[in-house]
Formats: C-alpha cells, structure tokens, sequence
C-alpha cells in the first residue's frame, strides 16, 4: 500500500492546490462515509481523502461516522493522517499553532468496530507516523510545532463551558472534537494513525474574549498552509 489516507477537518477541504484525480462514492458496513473518497496527487504520490464534516462541512461532530471514514479508507492505505482544529488549554499556548499530539483522553462515548465481542486495546498514536510529521514540519521555516500535547476529546457539537475547562484542563493541553476515536478505530485494524492539529483558539474562559466557530474557522484556514506543507513534506521524505 503506497497511498497514504488524510481525514481533513475544518479548512482542509478548502485546498486548490490537491489535484483531484477522482472522486468516488463508496458504502461500508457500517454505513457511507462522510465524504466521497476524493483520490488526489501530492508530491507524484497518490492519497486518499475523506471530509470529515461532509462534502458541504454540514456533518456536526457529534454526527460523523468515524467506523465508516476508517474503515472506508483501510481498504486501501495503512497509514492515516487525521487534519483538525483543537482549543489550547493553556494561556501559554500560542494561538495558533500546530500541533502533533503525543497522547489523548477520551474516556467516554467511546467508538469500536467491536461491538458483538470483547476486544482489548493499548490506544496509542502511531510512533512512526509522529516522527515523520515531526520532521516534515521541521524542515519549515517560521514554524513551531507542538509535540508533546494531551489530546483531550470532548463530544460536541457545543463548546465547552468554563466550568468544565477547568476540569479538564487538568487532563491535557487541547480539547478537540474529532481525534480520539480515529485513532482509537485505526488502532483497533493496526492501521498507523497520527494527528495534524490547528490549534485555533483559547478554550471558554481562558481569555476575556468570547470563542466563536466564525473565528475558529478563519484562524484554521491560516494554518492551512502549514499542514499541507507538512504533509508534502512528509510524502517527499518518503521517497
């Protein structure tokens, strides 16, 4: 398998640059994905996307069929690079930044592709994969990236209310919506997973300012760039 799977959020499905070879429509069975699988060239190298929130990014968080988006592109790749935005925990965070999460917590709502018999996993982000993303981003000028932040994964489709940032903030560095139960799914099938983060914006209370999504969106969309280059990367040092 040559290819390489990407799940892009927020501003991802906004990239002229990817040179869309097909699109095709695919059902699992668990249902259809969120997106068609959009098969583009970067780099000479094919990759496989999918648009985590839908084709018109109107598929809430709390409604994407994350089975059915892993199990749709194992079909074809062992590696998958999961694109998002996330919330910084912490004031000292700068905002935004990229990061390359190292672990997360996701102790609730919990997604499996068993669910008729008992499967025990060690979750975990794929080693491999987070050192090439580490690198590839290395190689850029004017960017730090973040490599040893907690994921903390909350359910949406809200954002989160002060009080329970301060519970959570606790748990982790970002709060996101979207990463866990990819990585826990690619665990599950031994497919090699990694998260790409936009960090965007300041968790609720954090700042006197008031988080919005219309803001959310627009910081995302400026750290686009970045994480394609990354990712080109990345499909460049693989040769």
């Amino acid at each position: 398998m040559n290819a390489i799977g990407i799940i892009g959020g927020t501003a991802f499905q906004d990239m002229k640059e990817l040179k869309t070879k097909a699109v095709e429509k695919t059902h699992t069975p668990w249902g259809s994905p969120s997106s068609h699988i959009h098969r583009a060239e970067l780099e000479d190298k094919e990759v496989l996307i999918i648009f985590r929130h839908g084709e018109g990014h109107d598929i809430p968080p709390h409604r994407v069929n994350n089975r059915a988006n892993i199990y749709a592109l194992q079909r074809e790749v062992d590696t998958i690079i999961g694109v998002s935005s996330a919330g910084a925990l912490s004031e000292s965070i700068n905002v935004p930044s990229i990061s390359v999460p190292k672990d997360y917590v996701n102790m609730w709502n919990i997604e499996t592709f068993y669910d008729g018999s008992i499967k025990h996993i060690t979750p975990d982000l794929s080693p491999t994969l987070r050192k090439e993303l580490i690198r590839s981003a290395s190689e850029i000028e004017d960017i730090v990236v973040r490599t040893e932040d907690v994921y903390v994964q909350t359910s949406g489709p809200r954002l989160e209310t002060k009080a329970e940032v301060k519970i959570i903030r606790s748990f982790g560095d970002l709060v996101g919506m979207t990463m866990a139960p990819e990585a826990t799914l690619c665990k599950e099938i031994n497919v090699d997973y990694a998260s790409l983060v936009s960090v965007d914006n300041y968790a609720n209370g954090l700042v006197d300012k008031k988080v919005s999504y219309e803001e959310i969106k627009e910081t995302a969309t400026k750290n686009r760039e970045a994480s394609l280059t990354i990712i080109r990367n990345l499909l460049k040092d693989r040769g």
